[in-house]
């Protein structure tokens, strides 16, 4: 059956556009739905009845300790690759179509005010003296998360060539959807875009945001860094993410 999950793979990033980090996603889980089926003695996915899905989710549960949110998304990936299943007539019935997947409870996010904004920015000043050399960039993060409302990966995957500093202004290439979009930059990111191309200069890479070892900075060295400019401007016990600066600057 595991012949299926590469096509169903292929289905979803031809078709459906899904990005790389669903993509990894999807294989994860639906190869852990397939291992267990085979425990299950199961050889044929025909004979997958909608009781054995519920009892697997069970099971995922149970043995990997998880909240309801993840289970929601194991449900709605299961649920997609059954479509998917039905769609392309492999299946004569579709076992997941009764199952639902349990309704949200969003939470109002905490989004910082501008004088908090203003705050963890000028921590950045108070850095332990290793990191004073990254100055200007750390400033060049925290700014463009909230001048931009850029997300995470997003601010990450950024290269020099996205910039158009005559023209103030960024291009968030492959955003959510799929899609590109251009944003302007405010005088203050322009600022600090300039002072950092002098410190960059000559340019060796074409990523934007660097680490020690001169390559793209990373996920982790990106949250070490955010959690120690929270714990110095004192909002660290506010519960404060990347997704907090998300709102457009004055």
């Amino acid at each position: 059956m595991r012949n299926y999950i590469d096509s169903f793979l292929s289905y979803m990033k031809t078709e459906k556009i899904a990005s790389p980090s669903t993509i990894y996603g999807y294989r994860k889980e639906v190869g852990k739905f397939i291992d267990y089926i085979n425990l299950e003695n199961i050889t044929d996915v025909n004979l997958i009845s909608t009781s054995t899905i519920r009892q697997y989710f069970y099971y995922a549960r149970e043995s990997r300790g998880l909240c309801q949110s993840s289970i929601s998304k194991i449900i709605a990936t299961i649920k997609s690759f059954f479509n998917y299943l039905e769609e392309e007539e492999i299946i004569v019935k579709n076992p997941a179509r009764k199952i639902r997947v349990p309704k949200k409870i969003y939470k109002i996010p905490s989004v910082m005010s501008k004088y908090e904004v203003d705050l963890i920015i000028r921590s950045v000043d108070f850095a332990p003296l290793r990191c004073k050399k990254n100055n200007t960039r750390d400033k060049l993060i925290l700014s463009l998360l909230y001048y931009t409302g850029i997300r995470k990966s997003e601010l990450l995957n950024l290269n020099w060539t996205d910039i158009n500093l005559s023209k103030s202004s960024v291009i968030i290439r492959r955003g959510k959807g799929g899609k590109d979009r251009l944003i302007p930059l405010h005088k203050k990111v322009t600022e600090l875009l300039d002072k950092y191309l002098d410190e960059r200069l000559p340019l060796e890479t074409d990523a934007l945001l660097i680490g020690e070892q001169g390559k793209r900075l990373c996920k982790g060295s990106f949250t070490y860094l955010l959690n120690m400019y929270l714990c110095l401007s004192g909002l660290k016990k506010k519960g404060y993410t990347a997704h907090s600066f998300r709102q457009y600057g004055e």
